[in-house]
This record gives C-alpha cells, sequence and structure tokens, in this order.
C-alpha cells in the first residue's frame, strides 16, 4: 500500500476520486492509503490534468515527492535532498 499526500485542490481531489475510488483517507495522518499501482495511476491524471490547467503541484507518495503539472520535465521526481 503506498501513502499519498497532497495539498488540497479540487482538481486533485477530483481526480483522486476518478482513478482511485477506493483509496482510504487516514485523518489521524493526513494522506490517503491506495495500491501501488493506483497511486501511479494517480500521478499520471494529475499530471495530464494540470498540465491542460498550466498549473503544478507536488504529490508525495510515499518517500518520493513528485512535481507535476505544467513544469518543465514534469513529471519528475525530486531528489531526497530537496524534499526534506
Amino acid at each position: 500500500m503506498a501513502s499519498v499526500r497532497f495539498a488540497w485542490s479540487p482538481l486533485l481531489v477530483e481526480r483522486r476520486r476518478q482513478v482511485c475510488p477506493r483509496a482510504r483517507w487516514q485523518k489521524a495522518t493526513g494522506q490517503w492509503l491506495m495500491r501501488d499501482d493506483e497511486a501511479t495511476s494517480f500521478v499520471h491524471a494529475a499530471q495530464a490534468a494540470l498540465e491542460f490547467r498550466r498549473t503544478h503541484a507536488q504529490i508525495r507518495v510515499d518517500e518520493d515527492t513528485w512535481v507535476v503539472g505544467f513544469v518543465k520535465g514534469a513529471p519528475y521526481r525530486l531528489g531526497q535532498a530537496e524534499a526534506a
């Protein structure tokens, strides 16, 4: 199971609902729990949606932070030192 976090965004919330409706919200830790393949699909769906809207966001999947959206080279993973 992957733990997924992202800053609240109506667009990302809608994509999460569409792509991984069975994800479980963990209120105590403020993260979503979803299967690894769902997390990957969510990152790709977020990339497509945010790029279309010409905006960007960061999505944390386990220990990796992904930059998605309208950013050169996106989606890409931030280095561990940059993410901390």
